[in-house]
């Protein structure tokens, strides 16, 4: 019995590892095969936009420099103690035209204008006393009845006497008028409707002709000057451009609407740009309070619009890849297609050749793009773009769809 209970002991481990040996070789000749296909990366999502057709304006955004047109620093024209002055009117204050500043001391060009008004009269007397005179010498030279060379008949008849009477009389007479516009000049007025920069006299101060005493710029319009590529020119230098300035200091979408002046026809040595001159009347909204200010030395935007009467291809530049082409979605995959850029206007890109109007374009950036590689439009239900096929069904609600995206 007990060697019966040995040799079962021993058989069944062994039994068991004979087993384990069988099993595993037959898994190792029976493993799954993993069989590869061929692989395939998913096709990126893109947004689109549509290359549209029509007359679109040439549109230039520069910034200048706010500028007065009428610009002077008052200095009198006499010299005198200050002896009025309107302190209301300070930095900021806007003139009218002709309204008082200042008053020099009137006195002195009172009594001038006395003293030559006596010399004035006396002179003409002098002038009255020798015209009797020169009467009197007249009838004494025809009662003589000879005739005399006409140098001595001259001072027969007292004719240089007479005309320095007459000079005399002249001379005074200029005096008075020069005395009058001393006196009117003791007053300081604004020379046209003005914006007052700054005031640099006192009462009491004593000014004379090269004293600057107010610097005042003209408040009826401001100039700004722009640059703008040489070669927009042509389509900018028209009586119907459209001009849009923009205030730094302006709340986003307010703008006033500007005047075009001219073309400066001198370029910038840097750069190759050309300059143009615009104007905005009343700045200081005197005429319309409700205006926005235009604030003179702001760096402002102004926005040349050019008319065009000529159908071209408009897309925007974020559909413009590589700076000469772009992506067209055809049959769920990209066309690369080169394009002639005529110019640039804002965010769009005018098109010269290369696009006739209604393509699908994209607009997403890509690190990759080859011919024919598949794309799926972002909100689109099938991975494929608009097929020929299906335009006339269905290209009215995918267009809907494309501009709402772009929107």
């Amino acid at each position: 019995m007990n060697l019966k209970r040995l040799n079962w002991n021993f058989a069944l481990p062994v039994g068991l590892i004979v087993l384990a040996v069988l099993v595993s070789s037959w898994l190792l000749r029976e493993k799954p095969t993993l069989h590869r296909g061929p692989h395939t990366a998913p096709a990126p999502t893109v947004t689109v936009t549509e290359a549209e057709v029509g007359q679109f304006p040439l549109t230039v955004t520069a910034l200048g420099q706010v500028q007065a047109r009428e610009s002077v620093e008052l200095q009198p024209q006499v010299d005198g103690r200050v002896e009025w002055l309107d302190y209301d009117l300070g930095p900021g204050s806007i003139l009218d035209g002709g309204q008082l500043l200042l008053r020099i001391e009137k006195e002195p060009f009172e009594l001038a204008l006395q003293g030559a008004r006596s010399t004035l009269a006396e002179s003409r007397a002098g002038l009255q006393q020798e015209q009797g005179q020169r009467a009197v010498a007249r009838e004494e030279y025809e009662l003589l009845g000879t005739s005399l060379p006409e140098v001595d008949r001259a001072l027969v008849l007292r004719e240089p006497q007479l005309a320095a009477a007459q000079a005399q009389v002249d001379a005074a007479e200029a005096d008075v008028k020069l005395a009058r516009r001393d006196l009117r000049l003791t007053e300081i007025r604004a020379p046209f409707n003005a914006l007052l920069v700054s005031r640099s006299v006192d009462v009491g101060d004593r000014v004379a002709p090269g004293t600057a005493i107010y610097t005042l710029a003209g408040a009826d319009r401001f100039q700004i000057e722009v640059e703008v590529p040489a070669g927009q020119l042509q389509r900018l230098d028209q009586g119907d451009t459209e001009v849009q300035i923009h205030g730094s200091q302006w709340p986003d979408g307010v703008f006033r609407r500007g005047e075009f002046v001219r073309v400066i026809p001198v370029l910038e040595e840097q750069g190759r740009l050309a300059r143009v001159l615009v104007e905005l009347p009343d700045p200081l909204s005197r005429d319309k309070p409700g205006q926005p200010q235009l604030l003179l030395n702001d760096l402002a935007r102004v926005e040349l619009t050019g008319r065009t009467e000529q159908e071209r291809v408009r897309v925007p530049l974020t559909a413009v890849q590589d700076g000469d082409r772009v992506w067209v979605v055809e049959d769920g995959g990209i066309r690369i297609q080169p394009v002639k850029i005529d110019y640039l206007s804002g965010d769009y890109a005018v098109i010269a050749e290369g696009l006739g109007g209604g393509e699908t374009l994209v607009t997403t950036r890509l690190t990759t793009v080859t011919e024919g590689m598949p794309v799926k439009v972002a909100g689109a239900e099938t991975d494929a773009g608009p097929r020929r096929d299906e335009t006339a069904a269905g290209d009215g609600p995918r267009r809907a769809s494309q501009r709402g995206e772009r929107g």
